[in-house]
């Protein structure tokens, strides 16, 4: 799963509800894509996934790989969209989720944001609600520290 495509999936599902006549239709699409998306991560037909927490639950569990992390950001720049992520039949679940998914798949990126891994539910939320702004910065590798002409690598 490509990041790029991803994201350009999102925001079109995203501007596709707000022409949505009803307030409830309005994040239709855009969760439907966070499904597809979850979907395809898991290897399951989308057609026949369970509902958003099930994939979030599920993406969670399994093991680490490039299209895991790749939802996880998905989800950092859902989670900035007020409302998209909050499905009363389900918001404490998919929370939960979320954030499990997040600290597993993502975690040298928290890290290196600060996120307050000790703190309660509630920092954390507020915390990953602003993170989609930075984590473009914090997915990018580290860059060396010590000078190459100072480590003996000249030219490397």
């Amino acid at each position: 799963m490509d990041l790029t495509q991803a994201r350009l999936d999102l925001a079109r599902a995203l501007e596709a509800g707000t022409a949505a006549p009803q307030a409830a239709d309005c994040f239709r699409a855009a969760r439907q894509c966070l499904v597809t998306s979850g979907a395809a991560v898991l290897d399951i037909d989308p057609a026949t996934a369970p509902g958003l927490a099930d994939i979030v639950e599920r993406a969670a569990c399994a093991k680490a790989s490039p299209g895991r992390r790749v939802f996880a950001v998905l989800l950092v720049d859902a989670l900035a969209v007020p409302g998209l992520l909050s499905v009363r039949s389900s918001q404490a679940r998919l929370d939960r989720g979320v954030r499990a998914l997040l600290e597993s798949a993502l975690p040298d990126v928290l890290l290196r944001a600060s996120y307050p891994f000790a703190d309660d539910v509630d920092a954390k939320r507020r915390f990953l609600a602003r993170l989609h702004a930075s984590i473009d910065e914090h997915l990018r590798p580290l860059e060396p520290t010590i000078p190459t002409w100072l480590s003996g690598r000249v030219g490397s």
